[in-house]
């Protein structure tokens, strides 16, 4: 028959493994989640593997998440640039930064446009953090494209994700402070013109899914942005 301190020393002995299993799981999930987009990302890097570029106008990569990846006009609303859309998913912050190489700096840009935070928001992280992963990415990619113009496009508003104003509000205030503090990157406020009379967003720009934009969508997009990348593209 054990003692009590031989169960207590089996107890003191199980309480580690436990510990350790409870950190590999997590550890495994969390980089499966990084990996979700794989086979995504694996065919936007063989298409863009295979297309030669006009060397008179500038290279901008525009990536981020699914609002972007669905930007199928992209080239023909921006004809000044050479533009690769390297939208992938429903992707976030920590994501883009995963695949940072393969779908950004190996291209050597001269222009990069980022949409990301929109799903951030929907996450567990709050607005301060997802800043913080936010600013881990751009002074990567700073670092990595030093000549680079970097534009970081405000988190949109949507009505599905309408609840969630507040969380998006202190996201936007929060990174539009942050590109103030760094010359090579730029914020582009995408939210206002989004917005209608009754403060609310614009239902007629969106899908039926009430999250994803139409052709109005990303002509407001194009009008709003365009203007500010205009200097950068000579």
């Amino acid at each position: 028959m054990n003692s009590p301190y031989t169960s207590r020393a089996n107890y003191l002995t199980f309480i580690p493994i436990v510990t350790l299993l409870i950190v590999f799981t997590t550890t495994t999930l969390f980089a499966q989640d990084l990996n979700r987009f794989q086979s995504e990302v694996d065919q936007i890097v063989a298409k863009f593997d295979t297309i030669s570029f006009q060397t008179e106008k500038k290279l901008a990569v525009f990536t981020g998440s699914s609002s972007v990846r669905l930007w199928s006009t992209l080239s023909v609303d921006i004809p000044e640039l050479n533009t690769m859309n390297t939208g992938f998913g429903g992707s976030t912050y920590k994501e883009l930064a995963h695949y940072k190489f393969e779908l950004i700096t190996k291209y050597q840009p001269d222009i990069v446009v980022v949409y990301e935070g929109d799903n951030d928001v929907t996450g567990a992280e709050s607005a301060a953090e997802i800043t913080d992963i936010a600013k881990v990415f751009y002074e990567d990619l700073m670092k990595e494209l030093p000549d680079a113009k970097i534009f970081v496009l405000a988190a949109k508003p949507s009505p599905l994700r309408w609840h969630l104003k507040s969380k998006y509000d202190e996201l936007n205030t929060l990174m539009h402070a942050y590109t103030m503090q760094h010359e090579q990157l730029n914020y582009i406020d995408i939210w206002s013109p989004m917005i209608g009379p009754n403060q609310r967003p614009l239902p007629h720009i969106f899908i039926s899914d009430s999250l994803h934009m139409n052709a109005q969508g990303y002509e407001i997009w194009t009008e709003t942005i365009v203007p500010i990348l205009a200097p950068y593209f000579d």
